[in-house]
Protein backbone atom coordinates (compact mmCIF):
# COMPACT_ATOMS: atom_id res chain seq x y z
CA UNK A 1 0.00 0.00 0.00
CA UNK A 2 1.45 3.04 -1.16
CA UNK A 3 0.43 5.40 1.73
CA UNK A 4 1.39 3.34 4.56
CA UNK A 5 4.66 4.75 5.19
CA UNK A 6 6.74 2.08 7.31
CA UNK A 7 7.28 4.22 10.76
CA UNK A 8 3.35 4.63 10.63
CA UNK A 9 2.98 0.93 10.19
CA UNK A 10 4.92 0.12 12.73
CA UNK A 11 3.17 2.92 15.83
CA UNK A 12 -0.46 1.22 14.08
CA UNK A 13 0.28 -2.51 14.25
CA UNK A 14 2.10 -2.12 17.92
CA UNK A 15 -0.92 0.23 19.50
CA UNK A 16 -3.93 -0.77 17.14
CA UNK A 17 -5.41 -4.24 17.92
CA UNK A 18 -7.69 -3.22 14.49
CA UNK A 19 -5.25 -2.30 12.52
CA UNK A 20 -3.22 -5.42 13.01
CA UNK A 21 -5.85 -7.42 12.71
CA UNK A 22 -7.10 -5.35 8.64
CA UNK A 23 -3.67 -6.15 8.11
CA UNK A 24 -3.50 -9.80 8.30
CA UNK A 25 -6.91 -9.44 6.94
CA UNK A 26 -5.76 -7.78 3.69
CA UNK A 27 -2.31 -9.94 3.47
CA UNK A 28 -4.02 -13.53 4.10
CA UNK A 29 -6.91 -13.10 0.97
CA UNK A 30 -3.88 -11.40 -0.48
CA UNK A 31 -1.85 -14.86 -0.29
CA UNK A 32 -5.26 -16.62 -1.11
CA UNK A 33 -5.55 -14.27 -4.22
CA UNK A 34 -1.94 -15.16 -5.61
CA UNK A 35 -2.98 -18.99 -5.26
CA UNK A 36 -5.98 -18.35 -7.88
CA UNK A 37 -4.18 -16.19 -10.12
CA UNK A 38 -1.38 -18.43 -10.63
CA UNK A 39 -4.09 -20.87 -11.78
CA UNK A 40 -5.24 -21.92 -15.53
CA UNK A 41 -8.41 -22.29 -14.87
CA UNK A 42 -11.08 -21.53 -12.15
CA UNK A 43 -14.77 -23.55 -10.57
CA UNK A 44 -16.45 -21.44 -10.45
CA UNK A 45 -16.49 -21.98 -6.65
CA UNK A 46 -13.04 -20.74 -6.63
CA UNK A 47 -14.10 -18.29 -9.16
CA UNK A 48 -16.79 -16.70 -6.29
CA UNK A 49 -14.45 -17.09 -3.79
CA UNK A 50 -11.78 -14.67 -5.94
CA UNK A 51 -14.88 -12.00 -5.83
CA UNK A 52 -15.24 -12.20 -2.29
CA UNK A 53 -11.18 -12.24 -1.37
CA UNK A 54 -11.07 -9.07 -3.64
CA UNK A 55 -13.82 -7.41 -1.64
CA UNK A 56 -12.17 -8.64 1.72
CA UNK A 57 -8.98 -6.93 0.63
CA UNK A 58 -10.42 -3.68 -0.54
CA UNK A 59 -12.40 -3.43 2.71
CA UNK A 60 -9.51 -3.65 4.87
CA UNK A 61 -7.60 -1.07 2.48
CA UNK A 62 -10.18 1.26 2.44
CA UNK A 63 -9.97 1.44 6.61
CA UNK A 64 -6.46 1.14 6.62
CA UNK A 65 -6.73 4.32 4.83
CA UNK A 66 -8.94 5.98 6.93
CA UNK A 67 -6.78 5.11 9.90
CA UNK A 68 -3.39 6.33 8.38
CA UNK A 69 -5.55 9.29 7.91
CA UNK A 70 -6.28 9.82 11.42
CA UNK A 71 -3.18 9.11 12.81
CA UNK A 72 -1.85 11.34 10.59
CA UNK A 73 -4.03 14.42 12.22
CA UNK A 74 -3.42 13.22 15.36
CA UNK A 75 0.73 12.77 14.92
CA UNK A 76 1.21 15.21 11.90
Amino acid sequence: MDFLKPDVQERLTKDNFEFRKLMEEHVAADQRLQILVNKVRLTSQEALEEAALKKVKLRAKERIYQMVMEDAKQHG
